[in-house]
């Protein structure tokens, strides 16, 4: 019986040190910049990096449950420049790459200056801003 109370334990001791492996989300992109929300977090990264001013760019996307959040659908991207108030020239396209993993092409950012992505996922609205010479 004790034998099969250690086999228990280590079992549960194996899981335990399982359980964050098997939860850990695809949100942990190298070198991308993250944003969390309440029910979901996001991760995104450009490619190349930085941004090319007048030149179409690439957003690889990481979007992630919070907690008992559900898996969220796709993500909408788009971005505009707060300052001058209109958006970019291109409409991107979103394919998933993998379940909470997709690639969006078709970026450009056709002037310098300030840029806000802004993000949409399981009803959250999340932006960043970033800078482009």
């Amino acid at each position: 019986m004790e034998e099969r109370r250690g086999a228990l334990r280590r079992g549960l001791a194996a899981l335990a040190l399982a359980a964050p492996l098997a939860s850990a989300c695809a949100c942990d992109l190298a070198g991308a910049r993250r944003l969390d929300g309440s029910a979901v977090s996001l991760a995104y990264r450009t490619i190349p990096a930085p941004i090319p001013l007048g030149e179409h760019f690439a957003l690889e996307i990481a979007v992630c449950p919070r907690g008992a959040a559900a898996a969220p659908a796709a993500p909408r991207a788009d971005a505009w420049m707060p300052e001058h108030r209109h958006g970019m020239n291109y409409r991107p396209d979103m394919r998933e790459l993998d379940r909470g993993r997709y690639r969006s092409d078709g970026w450009l950012f056709h002037m310098p200056g300030r840029w806000e992505f802004v993000f949409e996922a399981a009803g959250e609205r999340l932006t960043d801003r970033v800078d482009v010479e």
